[in-house]
């Protein structure tokens, strides 16, 4: 079975894909889209394993990435097929595409390079710990020195273990006699490759570059799914969105994530186009070196192998492509032999993030998200059965559910979407609690949120698209589409359910970025092309040449002007698109470090310093930290509040002085340190840091219009000689 009687796509007989001299720039596109998942894939396979183990060195990173990269990527890439025509595999519409032009692909590469250059110059140095992104910043700067997740307490410093000392802080978790940190190891060990080759300051380029290839892998499954003059468009309407540019301008996860999921949805698309049917077929235990040849087998292993490693990278990740199950339970009634490869790379990279989850970062897990891990603990297998369970009663009745789905099925199919669109609207008026408690009970109002950064013709023709597609997947006219529209719409569902995030903007919008959004506009551009191909009918006649196609451009520039205009104007114009943030933070730490004289063990007396700068002083400055709190020993989280008993804070100073240590305290005021002046005298007091800074703004309601001043203020206190 081949792409394109016209524009070969089939494998030859070695498994690589045939090249069509007239569609170099679809074939190019095809392959470069895919290669920002190709590369991160032998990374996160080759680095895990060595952090799990103690053993992140950049000399073992680096070799092993580039050996399996050496292997992965050239046996994947010369087995993708190009993007022309895509979108109507298997379907009537087969064997026409004409070749993809080539300013397809600069456009593309323009569009995402320019993307990652206007998000470097307006990136933030997001690395005190107020929010995930600098969480993510310190978790990489540990594991690039030490190797390890492990963060030593360092509780001789301190005199063992004093009542009302702690060692925890915001995304650093105290367990036993070490400190754990937050959140899964995939973005952190990415970060790393930017310590090691320049420091925290390089590092934090990797959220402007992860955000372009963002946009470069999504217009790919958009040249796949649409059609490759579609996927400029495409790229730049998401490129505009505040969420898109919000998760670009800090290390947050999402940029990667979206990376895995695109492609390993592309790479997907690509393994369906290249099945060669009978010549693929044969059992796997006869015949693995011929399916290890496939390309269909090849690619399919590897996108099961990037969807699954997005766990890896995001806690949600499974329950983002939770309908893969029963996608899969479809294949296997079907007998389709990518199936087995497909089910194989999820297991293993789905394998990945469940080790991390159980053996690096358990705390993050439970109890810190322990609603959301057990919710998928009983959803995912509760699926799986299901889908287990229905493949055998399929099997016995002989169906492979080829036949003609029945007429309420399908119009179920397309009720659903909009079903769910009604639902939503009258949920705030039903749901009224979020007018009282709106930081618990802001679910009502999920799409909302998406309308504050899509406008509402956006979520109508993506609305009307899911219709439209899902009807065409139920009835099988559609193959390629049918594994997007499931795992978009099942995070789009859960979103629409429950957001499950601190709801305060910009902060709150980064859940929209690694499959919501996207998603979105992907439909909704589908729906716009779709209207464009039936706008051909009409014709204008006794008009000059260069008005005939006057319908087809004004409705291309209508849809593309609904779509694109919202967000844009809502970022560019009073939005954030030119605000900055959180510079001056890597300064701030290396003052604060050079405030802590060499020897000192570092002791923090404010709650909220500790949660702030306690890992990024343990970190960066390379000295033991603790607090003096009311925390339980083993507990997750902090006491709430800034109130210590003064007879705590002298019980800590005697203790570290009694280890042979010198104390150095940290408050945020001079007044914090009276306890101290009346025991042991006056001592030395330092103005550490005072600094003021730009961050986000938190609002609950609408989109975010601007950014809050904030000071950092930091006085030491030491003991006369």
């Amino acid at each position: 079975m081949t792409v394109d009687s016209k524009l070969r796509a089939a494998p030859s007989g070695d498994g690589a894909t045939e090249r069509d001299p007239r569609d170099s720039a679809g074939l190019l596109l095809g392959r470069l889209t895919a290669l920002p998942a190709l590369v991160f894939l032998p990374f996160l396979l080759t680095s895990f394993p060595l952090l799990l183990i103690g053993y992140f060195k950049p000399v073992p990173v680096i070799v092993l990435w580039l050996a399996l990269t050496a292997a992965i990527v050239p046996y994947a890439w010369r087995r993708i097929p190009s993007v022309t025509g895509a979108g109507d595999w298997g379907t009537a519409g087969a064997g026409r595409a004409t070749p993809t032009p080539r300013w397809v692909l600069w456009s593309l590469v323009a569009i995402s390079v320019a993307f990652g250059v206007f998000q470097w110059a307006y990136h933030s140095q997001f690395v005190i710990v107020q929010l995930d992104a600098a969480s993510y910043m310190q978790f990489a700067n540990w594991i690039s020195v030490h190797g390890s997740t492990v963060i030593p307490q360092n509780a001789a410093a301190f005199g063992g273990h004093p009542a009302g000392i702690t060692y925890e802080s915001a995304a650093f978790y105290q367990v036993g006699n070490n400190i754990v940190p937050q959140f899964m190891a995939g973005l952190p060990m990415l970060l790393s490759l930017g310590f090691w080759a320049g420091g925290m300051r390089l590092a934090l380029l990797w959220g402007p570059v992860l955000g372009a290839l963002a946009v470069f892998t999504f217009g790919g499954l958009v040249a796949r799914l649409v059609g490759p003059r579609w996927a400029p468009f495409a790229a730049l309407a998401l490129g505009v969105t505040i969420p898109m540019q919000y998760v670009s301008r800090s290390t947050w996860s999402e940029p990667l994530a979206l990376i895995l999921l695109v492609g390993g949805l592309s790479l997907w698309i690509d393994a369906q186009r290249t099945d060669r049917g009978q010549e693929d077929a044969g059992r796997w235990r006869s015949d693995w070196r011929h399916h290890s040849r496939s390309a269909s087998h090849v690619l399919a292993g590897v996108a099961g192998l990037v969807l699954g490693l997005v766990f890896l990278v995001r806690v949600d990740g499974p329950a983002d492509i939770m309908f893969v199950i029963p996608y899969c339970g479809l294949l296997v009634l079907r007998r389709q032999r990518q199936v087995v490869p497909l089910i194989v790379g999820l297991l293993v990279g789905t394998l990945y993030g469940a080790v991390d989850g159980a053996f690096l970062t358990a705390p993050y897990l439970i109890p810190g998200n322990t609603q959301s891990v057990v919710g998928m603990s009983l959803l995912i297998p509760a699926v799986f059965i299901g889908t287990v369970v229905a493949v055998r009663w399929l099997r016995r009745r002989g169906s492979e559910l080829r036949n003609p789905p029945k007429l309420w099925l399908v119009r179920t199919v397309t009720i659903l979407p909009v079903a769910v669109l009604a639902v939503s609207i009258l949920r705030p008026y039903v749901e009224r609690a979020w007018k009282t408690d709106y930081y618990h009970a802001y679910a009502p109002l999920s799409l909302h949120w998406i309308y504050w950064y899509t406008g509402a013709v956006t979520i109508a023709f993506a609305v009307i698209a899911y219709a439209m597609l899902g009807r065409r997947c139920i009835k099988g006219a559609a193959p390629v589409w049918v594994l997007p529209i499931l795992v978009f719409a099942c995070a789009t569902l859960i979103f629409l359910l429950r957001p499950g995030i601190t709801p305060h903007q910009p902060y709150a919008s980064r859940r929209l970025a690694p499959a919501v959004l996207p998603g979105l506009i992907l439909l909704a551009v589908w729906l716009a092309s779709w209207l464009a191909q039936k706008s051909r009918v009409v014709h204008l006649v006794e008009v000059p040449g260069f008005l005939r196609r006057a319908p087809r451009a004004f409705v291309i520039f209508c849809c593309a002007g609904a779509i694109f205009l919202p967000p844009a104007i809502g970022n560019f114009h009073g939005g954030l698109a030119f605000k900055r943030t959180f510079v001056g933070e890597i300064a701030a730490v290396d003052k604060v470090c050079q405030g802590i004289p060499q020897g000192s063990s570092v002791l923090i007396i404010d709650y909220t310093m500790m949660d702030e700068f306690g890992q990024a002083i343990r970190g960066t400055c390379d000295v033991p930290v603790a607090a003096v709190h009311t925390t339980f020993p083993e507990s997750v989280i902090p006491d709430v509040g800034t109130d210590t008993p003064p007879a705590k804070i002298i019980a800590a100073v005697r203790a570290i002085e009694a280890s042979g240590h010198r104390p150095l305290v940290l408050g945020t005021t001079q007044t914090e340190f009276a306890p101290l002046i009346k025991q042991f005298g006056n001592g030395t007091v330092n103005l550490v840091l005072s600094q003021a800074e730009n961050d986000d703004e938190h609002i609950y309601i609408g989109a975010p219009r601007g950014t809050v001043s904030e000071t950092f203020t930091i006085y030491s206190w030491q003991p006369a000689k």
